[in-house]
């Protein structure tokens, strides 16, 4: 996994343990609740960036995918012209004449 990856996950598990702390917090607490109304608007913005996050690593795993397959089709493409110039080299081998070496 490369450092970028590891550096948004972390950001990431961040964002979602920040938000189970707060839910924890407001477990039981109602005043407290209802002395945060105000900070609706921020709180949109938080789960806005949130989902952003999510679709970010949805983006970017759909991207390290496709790359991988093309990658994939290109390694296998080479294998098989390989396998193909084995197989041309081994039947000109056979169709020539071996001549017997002189001593």
């Amino acid at each position: 996994m490369s450092k970028n990856r590891i550096i948004f996950y972390i950001v990431f598990a961040a964002f979602h343990l920040g938000a189970f702390i707060f839910t924890v917090a407001l477990d039981n607490d109602t005043n407290l609740l209802f002395s945060m109304v105000s900070w609706v608007p921020t709180f949109k913005w938080i789960t806005l960036f949130g989902l952003t996050l999510l679709l970010a690593d949805v983006i970017w795993s759909w991207i390290i995918n496709r790359d991988s397959k093309k990658e994939k089709e290109a390694l296998t493409h080479e294998l098989n012209m390989l396998k193909a110039k084995l197989f041309d080299l081994q039947e000109e081998a056979r169709k020539t004449p071996q001549t017997p070496s002189q001593h």
